[in-house]
This record gives C-alpha cells, structure tokens and sequence, in this order.
C-alpha cells in the first residue's frame, strides 16, 4: 500500500471524509507519492492557488501498489501503469518537477488517513524552472485539460475592468484580489508611470509580488527600475531572483 498525497480546499474537509475525493471534471483524481522531499510532494499547490484555492489542506490516502494510475510529465503523454512502477520511475528520475500522477476512480472515504492543513503552497509560476517565462493563454499554447488552462483561461477572459483594476490596486488589501488586479494590468509595453503600484511593494504575498515584477518590467518609466532593485532585497528567494532575472533585461 502506497501513501499518496491529494491537494484540495479545506472547505472541502468534510465533504471529502463523508464521501470520500471525487473525481475531477476530467474523472480523474490528482495526487503525488507522499515523499520526504515536501517540497515534491506538494510542488503542484502553488499552481492550484491560480485555480482558485486559498485555504490548503492535503488529504493522505492508501491505494495497492499493484493498481494502475495514469503518470507522466504535465506537458508530456502520460502513461497507464501499475503505482508501484510509477513511484519508482518518480524515485529515480533526475527532475522531479511536473511529473502527474492521476487515477480515474473516486477515492473512498475508508482509503483516506488524515488531513492535514499545509503551510503557505509552493512550487513554480506557470511551469516547472519557467522564472520570467509568460505563459501564452492561445488555444495552441494552453494544453486542454493542464492544470494552467482554467486559470489563465479566467485572465484572459478579463473579469474585471483596467479601471476597476487600478481602483483595486489603490484601495484593497485583499492580496487575492490584488494578485487579479495585478494580472488584468499585464500584456503591453507601457511609457507612463507606475507610482500607483507603489504600495504593493509592502505586501509580502509572494504571488503577488512575482506578478507586481513582470508588470513592472513591461514600464520603460524609471520607477519601474527603482522599484524592481527594491524587490531584489526581498526575503523571498523566488521574488529577489525574479526582479534580479527582469533587472538584467532592463
């Protein structure tokens, strides 16, 4: 029996224990081996929080080794073969980001073990080693099914106005809200400046922050400079190296 990790809302707690994890609107359920890597295990989270999901928790669950699930790398075809052989081809392969593992059968509830309620989601922006990478939201670009297409498919489809935007931006403390503001901005060089966007330099949300660079690399205003120098002495690794990749392209 395999430990295996399912990444979901914890507003669905309940739900899950009662009924157990159905599958997706794809009829497949998603999960990854439970491995002491915690940064493996769980480096589809931060993807899932551009779905949609704020409150993280992560369902453990057993399945016989010997069942077969579908596994392979996201933007490669995946393979039908039994868990055991799955895990081992993930133990020893030499990148273990964006390997899928899914199982087209619900989970049921005498399966699950425990829930546990994870700390702030990780992983990469769009795809796997993708720092600075914009991912294009065409129909030939976006692979049908990714676990990127929902949600850049919601971007693309503009929810909110470029003036309900800025309104945001000036007003909300909602890191959330801040973050669709921020990506509704994206998309075209800009002259003027972007001393609005001034005070998003204080929040922390790492989301957020990473999104605040690549707008502020689109602004040729000398701002935009001054303010990405500033995001390079973040704490956080991913949002320094960010704005020190966008520096050097300035």
């Amino acid at each position: 029996m395999a430990v295996l990790v399912h990444i979901t809302s914890i507003e669905n707690e309940a739900s899950i224990k009662r009924t157990g994890i159905k599958p997706d609107y794809r009829n497949v359920v998603f999960f990854m081996p439970h491995m002491k890597d915690f940064l493996i295990s769980h480096q589809w989270a931060r993807e899932l929080k551009r779905q949609g999901i704020k409150n993280f928790a992560a369902v453990d669950f057993k399945i016989p080794n010997d069942e077969e699930i579908w596994f392979g790398k996201y933007h490669l075809q995946h393979e039908k073969m039994k868990l055991n052989r799955a895990i081992s081809l993930f133990m020893y392969a030499e990148d273990k980001l964006g390997y899928e593992f899914f199982i087209d059968r619900k989970i049921e509830p005498n399966e699950i073990l425990k829930f546990r309620k994870i700390p702030k989601p990780m992983g990469w922006r769009y795809q796997p080693h993708a720092h600075g990478k914009k991912p294009c939201p065409c129909p030939m670009c976006m692979q049908a099914g990714g676990y990127k297409t929902r949600s850049l498919k919601e971007i693309e489809s503009e929810s909110i106005t470029k003036a309900e935007a800025i309104e945001i931006i000036a007003t909300s403390s909602d890191e959330d809200a801040l973050w669709e503001a921020v990506c509704r901005l994206q998309g075209k060089w800009k002259k003027d400046s972007p001393q609005f966007l001034e005070r998003l330099l204080n929040f922390t949300d790492e989301f957020l922050l990473c999104d605040l660079i690549e707008l502020l690399s689109e602004y040729r205003h000398p701002l935009a400079k001054e303010y990405l120098v500033r995001l390079t002495q973040s704490s956080c690794d991913d949002v320094s190296e960010l704005a020190f990749e966008k520096l050097r392209k300035k």
